[in-house]
């Protein structure tokens, strides 16, 4: 798929759960390197992540926008309000490499602004940690993360919003 027409972003809904578990779960699959496939399949939600979605998408605490060109839905990011953090950025594989990433993040981090918070984290896979530094986040930590009994490592990565 490419991208064509207009794209749009807007805040998702609950009834589009489906469509971020699809983007999630391809992108993940996506993933490749450093990631092992016995990480990818621990990362990778299921369907059960559905009514955690859902949840996200209704709770004040989440700005949860969702990104659509003529194809569909193309991307999806979450800003977490109470931790000053951006919980997910995540673009399906088809439309990688055509801004809508950095997009969703710019659009992100307004939100945040519009809310005053000053300063944002993120904590990225080890395959997007250069997607944010060329957005103009620094390292700030190391995180390591066990999903059924697998470890994967991701990095914090923070910016001062000006």
């Amino acid at each position: 798929m490419s991208q064509s027409g207009e794209v749009q972003f807007r805040q998702a809904e609950p009834v589009d759960a489906e469509a971020v578990l699809e983007i999630k779960q391809t992108a993940i699959e996506t993933a490749g390197e450093p990631y092992s496939d016995e990480q990818i399949a621990a990362w990778r939600p299921t369907e059960e992540a559905l009514s955690v979605f859902t949840q996200a998408m209704k709770s004040e605490q989440f700005v949860v926008l969702l990104v659509e060109t003529d194809d569909g839905p193309a991307g999806y990011g979450v800003l977490n309000i109470d931790e000053a953090r951006i919980d997910a950025v995540f673009v399906a594989p088809g439309h990688a490499g055509q801004g809508l990433g950095s997009s969703l993040v710019r659009q992100l981090e307004t939100r945040a602004q519009m809310l005053g918070l000053a300063d944002l984290t993120v904590v990225s896979s080890l395959n997007a940690r250069g997607f944010y530094e060329s957005l103009g986040y620094e390292p700030c930590g190391d995180r390591t993360r066990t999903i059924e009994g697998t470890d994967l490592g991701f990095v914090a990565v923070c910016k001062h919003l000006d």
